[in-house]
């Protein structure tokens, strides 16, 4: 008893179980995790580590190195890379694609971290490792006040965060922007000469009388009773009115008296965030995993209205990035593409096969989309742009099974088989050779699923959906379209209205073909080839990009000052730019936006990779009414900020799709000797400044800054009684401020800092006259009577990949992706590379490695996936030269696929590699009926060239109708230009068309070929 013998004698508990599998299936659609794109996984961890005023130079000697040497023994890790600047060392930790559970590594770098400690200079402060690098705000939310100053903000702020960390799936909530509180004690270089102070003594003092220090318990016997010595500052007051011992009188003084004591934010500020220009603080709201957005996000969009409500006036909550609102257009917009799918096929079917046995077919199509629905909600498989557009290019691929078995059915009855009896015989006939043709489509996207890629990662739910949907639709096919016929489908006469449409025309033209290309096998072949190389060769001149730009209405804006810009000069030159923004002619354009300076912001999604925090730099996310041509407006806004600002340099771009930047180009060069790499890297700049169109053209090791180098005399040093160590003690802090106790307040910590008072702390001249105080003699000295000083150009920063020094050059061009732009800029760099020193060289990165490894990783298990076909087939057939002519007609596809990139002028790229693989897997499914039909008619009894000839009459309608409807199916993604899954749908449709008219001729010329069949 075959599956579908089986299934009609127990139909009754088959639609009961079918209609269970439909009714969760539109429950799962509506409850289902929804997302935007695919999940990848963020394999990056970051170790930051601080040394405030350490060199650049010395940074990357004295810590980074010594951290990248552990954390490099970690097995797991497959990318070093680093950056070190004045104070501080980021060093980014990234791991092989292969891992998943990156707990277990990140303890390892944490363990390493700790053992590269202990070699770390003293003074150095402890390393952190940020392993929640890849979390994403689903909400980020921006606090704006008017007439309440800062800290009354972030007071407010916290209230907020800790009451919208009770709305449940709530994972973390950052905050940003807020200016933490300090109480600056400024000192006079003069006053304390005066009296004869010297600031290690006042910080001494300052020390040993704050504290907190319990002072033990006192058992009685009967009771005990807990000792605690008073001392910690409790109020700004107690503060002042510190006594400082002046030295050699014995007497002492209020620090009121001797210093200026003000209690205020961070200066400069640090980090500041503005929402629409005004001071903000934001927060960045992460979702615990397993929760569906489209659910949680209005919970918590209800308890901010119920918070907003509650604030007092003047405070204003903003959503300032929403990604519900993303998740819920994209999957609305593929859903509503899926169903025009669905109704296209339903209609092409019914055309061709009649309105009875099309409805008969086309129902199989809802049936598996809804059951395919149940199955992915318990394989966890998400909602999203990836998974939803699958099940469109799937839609055409359903109706194949059905469409072959209800037309052998209806065959068989016009034959004059019983009811019965041709429903079993079509089922068992067609099982397996359905089967084959399914599992050799699914196996087609096996290297998706296997691919050891980030871009595999992002494109794994395509395979896997596939899977779902072919295998399911092989399962309907089998039970529930043959039932279905055996009640419904009548043998019609001629006449009767709901005949389909004749295809006699066809047929005879067909036959004319099929004649002529068996009578010239030769000329057929050889043209064939000639087309093929033809493609091959074309296929260079296609434009490349890896994956596309994102639809979203969001613009990102990098704002570049040089290197050595102080924080506050950069977050004044911010404030001009959001004064510029702010213009009327924006209000058309802008909805909103956010601006970050010092760093960039949160992570909002999940392919955006924040820049590393600088004080030169800052990030503006502008939110865009709809309907805006970003193309143009990005060009607008890069060439006006230029133009008006002209100390600055803007980057205006796009958001993007899949996990990197395909437009910026990444040039590479490295080596030890930083002269060498540095000048080479301007070689390459200017080589990129001479292409037109090309933006953004800049280095990551910046321009360089000068420092003041103070060069001791030791010798006068010693003849004055004071050592190194008193000279480094006078400048510590002196300028930029050093924390030496703190004051408690309630549960707040604010940091007690020393420093000059402000007309000496921006005066560079007062540098000369410091006092350095001896330590032996408690006499003081200015520091321009032991040292010279002398100003030093050096690296603004120093990045650092796998060990090696690398300067990374970036540019964007407007018309050419970075792919086009390496191939017409190729030859030029590697005669630049020729001149390099020994152990120094020009590389690619970016967007372009990216490519080529994602294109490996796909590839790295075709072999084992063509074996495993191979072996599919032979078992299939029995025989070797069938499985040869299948497998050779997979070239076929390649041909239509590249003139369709050519014709709806689609750029090749990852997602477009995805589409010939599918293409492959389509294409040979032809091949394997045509061939399961040779043989059925030689079983009959006709002569080989005969059975070849009907095989193809009797094949050709089938055929046609699966090509038609897949390709109309896909329309929705061409005439819609899906931004994902245009180029994807363009080489399919051309492909599967093209290359389906040829198999029509190549399989029975090959067929007569290998069998050496003659004609009759």
């Amino acid at each position: 008893m075959n599956l579908t013998e089986l299934a009609f004698k127990y139909r009754k508990t088959l639609f009961v179980i079918l209609a269970l599998l439909l009714i969760n299936g539109v429950y799962a659609y509506f409850t289902m995790p929804a997302q935007e794109d695919p999940s990848i996984t963020i394999r990056e961890a970051i170790v930051t580590t601080a040394y405030p005023g350490m060199a650049p130079e010395r940074v990357e000697q004295l810590i980074t190195k010594k951290l990248e040497e552990e954390i490099r023994k970690i097995p797991e890790v497959k990318k070093l890379t680093s950056s070190s600047s004045t104070g501080l060392s980021i060093i980014h930790v990234k791991i092989y694609d292969r891992y998943f559970n990156l707990d277990a590594i990140w303890q390892d770098v944490r363990n390493k971290v700790l053992e590269a400690q202990r070699r770390l200079p003293e003074g150095t402060r402890t390393p952190m490792v940020n392993d929640e690098f890849g979390d994403v705000s689903v909400i980020t939310l921006a606090l704006t006040a008017d007439g309440f100053d800062m800290a009354a903000m972030h007071e407010m702020a916290k209230h907020i965060r800790d009451s919208l960390y009770g709305v449940e799936g709530t994972k973390k909530i950052d905050l940003l922007g807020q200016q933490e509180q300090r109480i600056y004690l400024q000192a006079s270089n003069a006053r304390l000469a005066q009296l004869g102070i010297s600031p290690q003594s006042l910080i001494g003092e300052l020390q040993n009388q704050n504290i907190i220090s319990p002072g033990g318990q006192v058992d009685t016997g009967t009771r005990s009773f807990i000792i605690e010595p008073s001392g910690n500052f409790n109020s700004l007051s107690e503060i002042a009115d510190t006594h400082i011992t002046i030295p050699g009188s014995g007497e002492f003084i209020a620090l009121k008296d001797v210093v200026e004591i003000r209690r205020g934010l961070q200066d400069p500020p640090e980090k500041p965030a503005y929402f629409n220009g005004e001071p903000a603080i934001f927060f960045a709201i992460a979702m615990l995993p397993g929760y569906n957005i489209l659910e949680y996000a209005p919970r918590m969009t209800n308890k901010i209205r119920e918070i907003e409500s509650s604030l007092p006036i003047g405070y204003q909550l903003d959503i300032a990035t929403y990604q519900a609102e993303q998740v819920e257009k994209t999957v609305n917009n593929v859903s509503i593409s899926v169903l025009q799918t669905l109704a296209i096929v339903l209609v092409v079917v019914v055309l061709f096969l009649g309105v009875r046995t099309g409805l008969i077919v086309g129902t199989i199509v809802p049936m598996v989309m809804l059951a395919s629905l149940t199955i992915m909600q318990f394989m966890d498989i998400k909602l999203e742009r990836m998974s939803l557009a699958t099940l469109i290019i799937a839609l055409g691929l359903l109706v194949d099974n059905g469409i072959v078995l209800a037309e052998d059915f209806k065959r068989r009855l016009e034959q004059g088989e019983e009811r019965f009896k041709a429903m079993c015989l079509s089922g068992r006939e067609l099982a397996l050779p359905l089967l084959s043709s399914s599992a050799t489509t699914v196996l087609f996207f096996l290297p998706l699923m296997l691919a050891d890629h980030v871009a595999g990662e992002y494109t794994r739910s395509i395979s896997l959906v596939i899977l779902i949907t072919l295998l399911t639709s092989w399962v309907l096919a089998l039970c529930i379209t043959p039932v279905l016929c055996y009640f419904f489908i009548r043998v019609k006469t001629r006449g009767d209205s709901d005949k389909p449409i004749r295809h006699w025309a066809l047929h005879d033209k067909y036959a004319q073909f099929l004649t002529w290309v068996l009578a010239h096998k030769a000329l057929f072949m050889g043209a064939l080839v000639l087309v093929f190389v033809v493609c091959v060769m074309g296929i260079r001149q296609l434009p490349k990009q890896f994956f596309p730009n994102s639809d979203r209405t969001q613009v990102l804006i990098n704002i570049d000052l040089p290197s050595g810009t102080s924080a506050r000069a950069t977050n004044r030159q911010m404030q001009e730019v959001f004064a510029w923004l702010d213009q009327d002619r924006f209000n058309d354009v802008i909805e909103s936006y956010s601006g970050y300076v010092g760093f960039s912001g949160p992570r909002f999604v999940l392919s955006l990779n924040p820049e590393d925090p600088a004080e030169n730099k800052g990030f503006i996310v502008l939110n865009t009414h709809p309907g805006q041509n970003l193309n143009a407006l990005t060009l607008k806004l890069n060439n006006e900020l230029e133009r008006q600002f002209p100390n600055l340099v803007a980057r205006v771009k796009k958001m993007f799709l899949g996990p990197s930047d395909s437009s910026t180009i990444k040039i590479q060069v490295k080596g030890p000797d930083k002269e060498v790499i540095y000048n080479k890297a301007q070689q390459v700049m200017a080589l990129l400044q001479q292409i037109p169109d090309t933006l953004d053209i800049r280095s990551d090791w910046e321009n360089r800054i000068t420092k003041v180098e103070v060069r001791v005399d030791q010798h006068r040093a010693r003849r004055a009684g004071v050592t190194s160590q008193d000279i480094a003690n006078a400048l510590q802090g002196y300028f930029s401020g050093l924390t030496i106790t703190e004051f408690r307040e309630q549960d707040e910590i604010i940091p007690i800092m020393l420093r000059a008072e402000d007309a000496e702390r921006s005066n560079l001249d007062r540098l000369r006259t410091r006092n350095v105080y001896s330590h032996s003699t408690g006499r003081a000295v200015p520091l321009f009577q032991v040292a010279e000083f002398a100003p030093v150009n050096q690296y603004a920063i120093i990045h650092r990949e796998d060990m090696f020094r690398t300067v990374s050059v970036e540019a964007r061009n407007i018309k050419l992706s970075a792919e086009d732009l390496q191939r017409q800029i190729d030859a030029d760099i590697q005669a630049l590379a020729a001149d390099l020193p020994v152990n120094h060289s020009i590389e690619y990165d970016g967007a372009i490695t990216e490519s080529a490894a994602a294109q490996r990783a796909l590839s790295a298990s075709m072999p084992m996936v063509l074996g495993l076909i191979l072996v599919l087939l032979i078992a299939q057939f029995n025989a070797y030269r069938p499985a040869l002519v299948i497998v050779l007609t997979i070239p076929l596809s390649f041909i239509g696929a590249v003139i369709g990139l050519f014709v709806m002028q689609a750029p090749f790229g990852f997602m477009v590699s995805l589409g010939l693989y599918s293409l492959a897997g389509i294409i040979i499914n032809n091949a394997i009926v045509l061939i399961d039909r040779i043989n059925l008619e030689k079983q009959e009894g006709k002569s080989d060239y005969q059975a070849v000839i009907d095989a193809c009459l009797m094949r050709v309608r089938p055929i046609a109708m699966t090509t038609i409807t897949t390709i109309m199916g896909l329309m929705p993604l061409i005439i819609g230009k899906d931004p994902l899954f245009y180029g994807m749908a363009s080489a399919i449709a051309f492909g599967l068309g093209i290359g389906t008219l040829m198999t029509l001729g190549v399989v029975p010329v090959l067929y007569t070929v290998f069998y050496r069949i003659k004609r009759d």
